[in-house]
């Protein structure tokens, strides 16, 4: 069977353009991006198949836990449908994204983590993040700190204090992100955070928060 044979209103191009594009289930939507199917199977056979692969239920954003080399692993899927895939996700990711105003003082936890947010959440390995602010509160520069596999990542003091000392940073703030979905502080979040507040009180660097995404803590 192709799409074709699918009674009209039952195709998800007709079904979209007659009904709207809240008419269309997930497995329809994917199957427009997919568009083209193989030799035995739709689109729409194709998007049903990765579906299956939403095992927390989350409808089409479980599509940003894979990678492209891992999207080409499912069948009827190739390089080029792969790399659609991603930028369709990215494209959403960043649409949905509040941007911050350069111009925006950081005066909340909420503020602060909408600063690291679009870098950092949904990410599939822990990163650590440095923002640069001035003195009145606006973030200057945001610096990757270090990048780890799955939930561990690993930095020292100097990681994130080189480039605030470099440019006399007059305050700074650090973001990291949990993949496991449990964001409560670890006791050595805690512990390294504690050590550096002390450093940057010493260094006479005001230090903002520490943000786990999407939870925050204050000291």
């Amino acid at each position: 069977m192709t799409i074709k044979d699918l009674a009209y209103f039952d195709r998800p191009y007709e079904k979209l353009f007659i009904n709207g594009e809240e008419s269309l289930s997930d497995s329809e939507v994917l199957a427009i991006i997919i568009n083209t199917g193989t030799k035995n199977k739709t689109a729409l056979d194709i998007s049903k198949e990765m579906m299956t692969n939403d095992k927390e239920n989350i409808g089409l954003k479980f599509l940003t836990q894979y990678s492209i080399e891992e999207l080409m692993k499912m069948k009827g899927i190739g390089k080029k449908k792969a790399i659609l895939i991603k930028a369709v996700c990215e494209f959403a990711r960043r649409f949905n994204y509040d941007k911050p105003n350069p111009e925006e003082r950081i005066n909340t936890p909420e503020q602060l983590s909408r600063v690291f947010k679009l870098d950092l959440q949904d990410k599939k390995q822990e990163i650590i993040k440095t923002a640069i602010l001035d003195s009145k509160n606006r973030v200057l520069k945001i610096i990757t700190n270090s990048i780890g596999k799955d939930n561990c990542c690993m930095a020292n003091l100097k990681d994130i204090l080189s480039e605030p000392i470099k440019s006399c940073a007059p305050k700074i703030a650090i973001a990291h992100n949990h993949p496991s979905g449990d964001v409560t502080p670890s006791d050595s979040d805690i512990d390294f955070t504690l050590k550096l507040k002390d450093a940057c009180n010493l260094l006479g660097i005001e230090f903002l928060d520490h943000i786990i995404i999407r939870k925050k803590f204050f000291l």
